[in-house]
């Protein structure tokens, strides 16, 4: 939820701080980055989510040691949990750190901003099948979360049928909801153990 929260009113803010006024059809969030009035707000935001992403696995230890003790959740997946929060949270707090202009801080930039969601998407299904069966609801959510993210970048790249900025915040919503059903469901299992 409060990196949900930072995401969207840090992206709301750095949009309506930007100079570039016709972020509606042509603007990026990326781009908000190296705006003159948004930067200093968006990359704070990349920082703090990284921050908040970092806290996150460090919140989900208690419940990976209990899934653990009962046999749901190996060592060897817990590490590599902990691996995928820890990684999206460097990851979006690099793209923070490094600017998008330049050619170098440009490559670290988009890499990172890239990397965030793919390594968390990956990281939930991976603690989906590791930990085993989270219910049909969850799997059922997961799929249209994804589906409709991949829908959503498709008309806005592709087809440009709406604003990409407005897909990078919806996607990012969807992404926040898919990580607080994944958090809500391993607390179901939780418990029934």
């Amino acid at each position: 939820m409060a990196m949900t929260l930072v995401g969207v009113i840090g992206g709301g803010l750095a949009i309506i701080h930007a100079t570039e006024t016709d972020w509606l059809t042509s603007l990026r969030l990326s781009r908000l980055g190296i705006d003159a009035g948004a930067s200093g707000i968006l990359n704070a935001t990349l920082v703090a989510l990284g921050l908040t992403l970092v806290a996150l696995a460090i919140s989900l230890e208690g419940t990976f040691a209990s899934l653990r003790s009962a046999g749901r959740l190996s060592s060897r997946a817990n590490r590599l949990l902990r691996i995928g929060f820890i990684g999206a949270g460097v990851a979006a707090g690099l793209a923070g750190v490094f600017r998008n202009d330049g050619q170098l801080p440009h490559l670290i930039h988009n890499l990172a901003g890239f990397a965030t969601p793919i390594v968390l998407i990956a990281t939930v299904l991976g603690g989906r099948l590791a930990v085993g069966d989270l219910g049909r609801r969850f799997d059922r959510l997961s799929i249209a979360i994804l589906v409709v993210s991949l829908g959503l970048f498709v008309a806005a790249y592709a087809g440009h049928l709406m604003p990409y900025a407005v897909m990078e915040l919806i996607c990012f919503v969807l992404i926040g909801a898919l990580l607080w059903l994944f958090e809500a469901r391993l607390q179901g299992v939780i418990g029934q153990l």
